[in-house]
């Protein structure tokens, strides 16, 4: 526990920025909930036969996964926290047009037919009576959806937003306890903080008449309540006010400074390439490079620099070569024709590659040492004989990979596994020393495989294709800024397999920050001076 505080003490800074962001894609999208859904709960009220579609419409939007609804909107509204606000919205609207819908449909007819009685016209029924009387079940959906949107705004990390999601996803990827619950906690606290806020207005926008009760009250009474509702519903306004602004805050450049953004996915690696590159250009040509790190799926991370989102990308030449490109593969291919082939291949897409950075991170095979002796496994071919009666375990990008990942390489060496479990990076090594799996497919520079002693086997037939670490710059970037590339290409070939696995060790094990790697690595190396 005290491990934690200090871990909390010591991020205060970045985990504060991360809960007001969260906080902000949260209350947004809920903003934009209410927008939507309160107008659709008093359409199908007016219409009956709209409501069977609208409600239906809303509950199957509900159901749908929200990694599913990344997937369908990343390619049309982009990535980053307006994406994640309109996801998180649209999960949003059931509770809301429902209570709209109950509210506005359960006020006694006794009412609205005096109202009637006594001359109202429509509007004046629906903003005098039926809305007020509404209000407090209205409310009670929208709590609902507050609630929840705080709990859903976790999926901003996954397409370049902020929030504190980042922290809990880059702390599963390499088991750092402190920094998932750096993430957790205070999420589950801004939930609990949001609930009882939103508690406190829907008490307030109760009308007066229902939350007082007896004939003899008092004229300072009702002047008070009135008073505290006024003050309640002001406060919520001017809140989102604010979190309106601070979204056209933050995309305003205050600094004039030229500023280009580097994106990566969430895995250790990549975030540690990152800052080596974002260091060595800003010492180098004096621009300010934004880090957008822990984005999720590499797919988002593709699409993202296709649309000039972000700027600069560290990359493997095997997934780009085969996954993104679909570039033919055939044994024996060499690093140097694998990058050559994505080089010309990304120039089609308006990108350039910029340099190999050295490390193979190529898939690999692994088991523990006693299975390996057992059964003499060294090849993949030896593994094929008795893969039948094992377990493998793997990403679930290389379980997808439709060239280069485990069915294509299962029907290469003709073996078939009991079973197939897909797990994060870090959860897989768990799972193998737990038993749960029996071989992993991992990456030759992976920073736990200094903790857990396993086997490599042998892709003896050459399937896999050279996964070496490259950058990649899209061309907008070059016409401004061509000093960017001149600085990338300071770092070709300049760490090794070996400084790779020792770098990624200390921030998968050691739990140091990626930032601290780079510059100690690039300080070590010569290329910064402090």
């Amino acid at each position: 526990m005290i491990a934690f505080f200090e871990y909390m003490a010591a991020n205060s800074e970045l985990i504060l920025r991360y809960t007001l962001q969260h906080l902000r894609i949260g209350m947004l999208a809920v903003a934009c909930g209410i927008l939507v859904g309160v107008p659709l709960g008093l359409l199908i009220t007016r219409l009956p036969a709209t409501r069977k579609p609208v409600l239906g419409t809303a509950s199957i939007i509900q159901a749908i996964p929200s990694l599913a609804f990344m997937g369908l909107l990343i390619p049309v509204v982009g990535i980053g926290d307006k994406t994640a606000i309109i996801i998180i919205a649209m999960y949003a609207l059931l509770p809301i047009v429902r209570n709209t819908y109950t509210g506005l449909t359960n006020i006694d007819k006794s009412v609205l037919e005096a109202a009637q009685g006594i001359g109202f016209t429509q509007r004046q029924m629906l903003f005098k009576i039926q809305f007020p009387l509404a209000l407090p079940v209205i409310m009670a959906g929208i709590r609902v959806a507050a609630v929840n949107s705080i709990g859903t705004a976790t999926i901003a990390a996954f397409i370049g937003g902020g929030g504190l999601g980042k922290q809990v996803y880059a702390g599963i990827q390499i088991i750092n306890t402190n920094m998932i619950l750096s993430g957790a906690i205070p999420a589950c606290l801004l939930a609990l903080l949001i609930d009882f806020v939103f508690g406190l207005i829907e008490k307030s926008v109760v009308p007066i008449s229902l939350q007082i009760s007896g004939t003899s009250i008092s004229r300072e009474r009702i002047t008070k309540l009135k008073r505290h509702r006024r003050r309640v519903l002001v406060v919520a306004c001017l809140v989102l006010a604010i979190l309106v602004g601070s979204i056209v805050y933050d995309s305003i450049d205050w600094t004039g400074e030229p500023t280009i953004v580097i994106g990566t996915t969430e895995y250790i690696e990549e975030r540690i390439v990152s800052e080596l590159y974002a260091q060595i250009i800003e010492d180098r040509t004096g621009i300010k490079v934004e880090r957008n790190n822990a984005m999720g799926d590499g797919l988002v991370v593709w699409q993202a620099i296709q649309s000039n989102q972000i700027n600069i990308v560290p990359a493997y030449t095997g997934t780009y070569y085969s996954a993104r490109l679909g570039l033919p593969l055939y044994p024996g291919l060499t690093s140097e024709d694998t990058y050559n082939g994505v080089a010309e291949g990304l120039a089609e897409y308006g990108i350039t590659a910029a340099g190999q950075l050295g490390p193979n991170n190529q898939y690999v095979f692994a088991v523990k040492p006693e299975l390996a002796e057992r059964y003499n496994l060294e090849t993949v071919s030896d593994l094929a004989q008795i893969a039948s009666n094992l377990v493998v375990g793997c990403s679930q990008s290389f379980y997808a990979r439709e060239a280069d990942g485990l069915f294509p390489v299962c029907e290469e060496y003709g073996m078939s596994f009991k079973e197939a479990l897909t797990f994060g990076a870090a959860p897989m090594y768990m799972a193998l020393e737990n038993g749960d799996v029996d071989v992993i497919v991992t990456f030759r520079t992976d920073g736990l495989l200094q903790k857990y002693d396993l086997v490599f086997l042998e892709d003896d037939r050459g399937f896999f294709p050279p996964y070496v670490l490259f950058c990649m710059i899209n061309d907008n970037v070059l016409v401004d800024f061509p000093e960017v590339y001149d600085a990338c290409m300071e770092l070709q070939f300049a760490v090794t397999d070996e400084d790779m696995r020792e770098l990624n060790n200390k921030g998968a094990e050691l739990g140091e920050l990626p930032y601290d790697i780079a510059h100690e690595f690039l300080v070590e190396h010569g290329f910064l001076t402090e």
